[in-house]
């Protein structure tokens, strides 16, 4: 199926997963370093809350790879759905002039 937007997924994952290895790995080392997934929270926000709700571990390395792997995974699913809602909404033409 042809898309109007067939890499906007990868582009929106790609933009966040340099962005969220950018804050993770940016305030390693300092003491401000337990505040990275507040950086994180509101692009990914639907699933923070969920995972802020049933928070079973403290552990920096779970939200590294919930913030990170997860949240780049959510935001190429939400990519691909923008496209694929797009192309429905406005549907190509077909450019087959009649003579």
């Amino acid at each position: 199926m042809k898309r109007r937007f067939p890499k906007l997924g990868r582009w929106l994952a790609s933009m966040y997963l340099v962005w969220s290895l950018l804050v993770f790995f940016g305030s390693l080392g300092s003491e401000s370093h337990s505040w990275w997934p507040i950086f994180l929270y509101p692009v990914i926000w639907p699933l923070s809350f969920l995972f802020q709700r049933i928070d079973f571990a403290s552990s920096d390395t779970v939200y590294a790879v919930f913030y990170i792997v997860v949240g780049t995974i959510w935001i190429w699913w939400l990519g691909r759905l923008f496209s694929i809602l797009a192309t429905r909404l406005f549907p190509f033409r077909d450019e087959k002039t009649v003579v």
